[in-house]
Formats: C-alpha cells, sequence, structure tokens
C-alpha cells in the first residue's frame, strides 16, 4: 500500500495550527519559532508502522505535526532517523515472528592466509604480442 500524503488544504490546516497570535510558526515539538519555509510537515506515526487497517483510511490533520527541519525533523537526532531505526526493528521483528530469513551477507575479512599451495602456484605464461598491422608486400599491390 502506498504512503498517505497529506494534501495541500490539510497542510495549511496544519501551519495554521502551529502559528501563535503574533503570526509566528511554532515548531509542535520543541516549541521554537521559525522562519518561512524551515519546517516540515510530518506524520506523527509512522506509515510503515501503521497496522493495514489504518492505511486504508483517509489521513486526517491529526496525524500530523509541523516540525523544524533543524530542531526535531532532520539530523542525528530528529525524528526521521529515530523513524528509520523503528522502522527496521519492526521489520525483523515481523520477519523472525513469521519465519523469514534475512540474506547472507558475503563474509567481510581481510581475506584467508597464504597456504603453501597458492604459493607454489605460477602465474600463467603471457601471450606473444599480436601484430597490429600487417605488412603488404609490394607485389601483390593494392586491394
Amino acid at each position: 500500500m502506498a504512503r498517505r500524503e497529506f494534501t495541500r488544504n490539510q497542510k495549511e490546516q496544519i501551519v495554521e495550527r502551529a502559528r501563535n497570535a503574533e503570526g509566528m510558526v511554532a515548531c509542535e515539538r520543541c516549541g521554537m519559532f521559525l522562519k518561512k519555509g524551515a519546517w516540515e510537515i510530518d506524520h506523527i506515526i509512522p506509515e510503515a508502522l501503521r497496522p493495514e487497517a489504518d492505511r486504508k483510511a483517509k489521513i486526517t490533520i491529526a496525524e500530523g505535526q509541523l516540525l523544524g527541519k533543524e530542531c526535531c525533523h532532520r539530523g542525528a537526532d530528529g525524528k526521521t532517523n529515530k523513524d528509520v531505526s523503528q522502522i527496521a526493528r519492526a521489520k525483523r521483528q515481523y520477519n523472525k515472528a513469521n519465519g523469514i530469513k534475512a540474506q547472507k551477507q558475503p563474509i567481510r575479512s581481510p581475506g584467508f592466509p597464504a597456504t603453501e599451495k597458492s604459493a607454489k602456484r605460477q602465474p600463467k605464461p603471457s601471450l606473444p604480442p599480436r601484430q597490429l598491422y600487417r605488412t603488404i608486400d609490394p607485389q601483390e599491390g593494392r586491394r
């Protein structure tokens, strides 16, 4: 199922909800006042963590929040990074509960130490150089 997005009208309503009496827009999580365009509207509960039945219903403005890009949404400690780790954990738990195994990853190691057998191997002899141009016999003439 596709991710549900807020309509333009819903986004406007969420911005108005975050606006104070002086007309300043504040982050709904930390309360920091934000410059124009320094915010994003995000789902309170990530769409990937919602049950399938919830995703079939229409989205409402109660499911969204206005977050500052710098203070609460992006960055190392932002909501997006936390959401990504929660979604990955939920997928691992779901797969484990349903017996779905993860793909085998290649071994990441420096390799095996050289042995006597590999030391005895001789490199293959190289081929003689190929002639790039053939010589034309003057008696043959041009074709």
